[in-house]
């Protein structure tokens, strides 16, 4: 069927459709397939249907970040929505949809709402608000971010997040804040998030600079067979998991980002020697599935992560669990890599009894029963 006459009877389908009686469906099916049909159809006048425009309001008031929120929200720039699309982008900004959220409330021209919400008591809603801020893009709201960090009277969490937000993505961004270390004029309370930033970038030039900064287990650690004989404390190791970079990549009872393999029950799987082996020396035995990608666009942006393929499209998702989409014709180069995506040396952030605590910890997560 030519496009003409498809969009022809789309419009016909949808007009059949508004003019339903209320009994003909449920109510909820009703405003679903009303709502699915709108979209459908180009150009589409809400504001001269009143039905529809019921329909549209019980939808969104029932389906609150459902399938179709955001694209309605879009879709009819519903700027009164954007209290709605807030709370999406804050209570799910490690998700792709909290990340469109964020971007959507830029394009609705309400991104202050993320601004205040930085600027807000809650730390919780600030520190989130700082990586939805990351999420946008926005230079504006970008803007906002350094006079966090410096403002040393906020939380340690909420500028740890904004440094977090700042620098976590860029390199050029990233040799800034090396530079900034290395001068001595970071905030000390600040120091572990720069060291995980650091450590975790993708330029290797900034990651072995980051490793002399930050290790404070020199260089003649002591081998694996040493390390066998030290006695950890599991509870100090999962501190350790929460405060060194061990979360920024994997998960354990329920905390840190599922971007690498799952440590819930790693205690059933590796004994402490082959823990051991897998933190100290991570290109050994690269698991299946998290193999890394290099993938270079077009453009001559350079993307490193774990990927996923449709038939149009990979779906990169990179260290720290941020996900990104790339059309396959806009790539240039993409490349295995033979290293592993956790790099070598991030042991040297702990001193050899930490390592041990932290062993002891990950050894300790067995399933349950």
């Amino acid at each position: 069927m030519p496009a003409s006459r498809r969009c022809a009877a789309t419009l016909v389908a949808g007009a059949m459709l508004l003019a339903l009686p209320l009994t003909a469906l449920g109510d909820e099916s009703r405003d679903a397939l009303i709502v699915e049909t709108i979209l459908r159809i180009e150009g589409f006048d809400l504001a001269g249907s009143t039905k529809a425009q019921g329909a549209v309001e019980r939808y969104l008031k029932n389906n609150w970040a459902g399938e179709r929120y955001l694209d309605l929200v879009e879709r009819f720039e519903l700027r009164d929505e954007a209290p709605g699309v807030l709370r999406l982008a804050l209570e799910q900004v490690d998700s792709p949809a909290g990340a469109e959220a964020a971007s959507l409330l830029v394009t609705l021209g309400k991104g202050e709402l993320l601004a205040s919400t930085l600027k807000g008591k809650d730390e919780t809603a600030a520190a989130r608000a700082a990586q939805a801020i990351s999420h946008s893009g926005d230079a504006a709201l970008m803007n906002e971010l350094p006079g966090v960090i410096a403002d040393s009277a906020r939380p340690v969490a909420i500028r740890s997040a904004a440094l977090s937000a700042l620098y976590g993505k860029d390199p050029e961004k990233q040799s800034r804040l090396l530079a900034t270390v290395k001068a001595g004029n970071l905030d000390k309370d600040l120091r572990q998030t720069a060291s995980e930033i650091l450590m975790l970038s993708r330029d290797p030039e900034i990651r072995k600079e980051a490793k002399t900064l930050f290790a404070v287990g020199g260089a003649d650690y002591p081998s694996i067979s040493e390390l066998l004989k030290l006695k950890g404390d599991p509870a100090r190791g999962k501190q350790l998991f929460a405060t060194k970079t061990c979360l920024v990549c994997h998960q354990a009872g329920g905390v840190g980002i599922n971007f690498g393999p799952g440590l819930s029950e790693i205690g059933d799987k590796l004994d402490r020697k082959a823990l051991y082996l897998a933190i100290l020396q991570p290109d050994a035995g690269i698991s299946m599935g998290f193999e890394g990608w290099e993938v270079v666009l077009k453009n001559k942006t350079k993307l490193v992560g774990i990927i996923e393929e449709t038939e149009e499209n990979l779906n990169i998702t990179m260290i720290g669990g941020a996900k990104q989409t790339v059309a396959k014709e806009d790539i240039e180069t993409r490349t295995k890599m033979k290293q592993s995506l956790m790099y070598q040396g991030l042991h040297q952030l702990m001193t050899p009894a930490e390592l041990a605590d932290l062993v002891e910890y990950l050894s300790s997560l067995r399933k349950a029963g």
